[in-house]
């Protein structure tokens, strides 16, 4: 049997010059999110990883793991750290007891993806097969793309809770920062596109569920 979910192919940008401690920390928080997310993941090779979820919930488990990264800095090229993720979105063998042994068109699509943009600068990218929806989720790709690139470590740290859910008081109250602060933190991030990109592509992945 097979059904349609989502694979989220993904490595730690230049991970080779980033602090060891550094390293272990973000590679610690990205297992805490697996685990959060109930999602079905697999590390190789030390700095990549990848994983299996719902359809629906693969570009905001894409958005958590990119905020994560964007708050650990990579010393060695004196920017913050970085995750390269491609989505593949499409049918999967069910019943899947190990990623690597995982087959399907969504782990063709992720795997093949991320090998293209590795070539590149683009550090997210979506790929389906349904042609009513793919020019789409390219574009909300390099939206959410340009977005992240340019996030500071405390716009990553608010973005990161409020992808959880928490409102913008209650973030405020977590980060011991004033209302305001958060307030302007959030809007220098973005967070107003990425929360409507995130709302269109739950809305184009109606089209590929089961």
């Amino acid at each position: 049997m097979e059904s349609n979910k989502a694979v989220l192919t993904a490595d730690i940008v230049n991970s080779t010059l980033m602090d060891g401690k550094d390293l272990n920390d973000l590679i610690v928080m990205i297992r805490s999110e697996f685990k959060k997310a109930k999602v079905t993941s697999e590390f190789y090779r030390g700095d990549s990883f990848h994983l299996l979820t719902d359809v629906t919930d693969a570009f905001k488990v894409a958005l958590k793991l990119r905020v994560l990264a964007r708050q650990i800095p990579n010393a060695g090229t004196g920017e913050n750290a970085d995750i390269r993720i491609a989505i593949g979105l499409g049918k999967v063998q069910d019943a899947i007891k190990s990623m690597a042994l995982g087959k399907g068109e969504a782990f063709l699509l992720s795997g093949r993806e991320l090998d293209a943009i590795s070539r590149s600068q683009v550090r997210l990218s979506i790929r389906c097969s349904d042609d009513r929806i793919g020019a789409g989720m390219e574009a909300l790709a390099l939206l959410a793309d340009m977005i992240l690139k340019e996030l500071s470590t405390k716009q990553a740290e608010v973005l990161s809770e409020l992808l959880m859910g928490y409102t913008q008081m209650e973030v405020a109250l977590k980060l011991k920062k004033s209302q305001s602060t958060i307030n302007k933190l959030a809007q220098a991030g973005n967070w107003s596109q990425l929360e409507k990109a995130s709302q269109i592509y739950r809305k184009l992945a109606i089209y590929i569920q089961d």
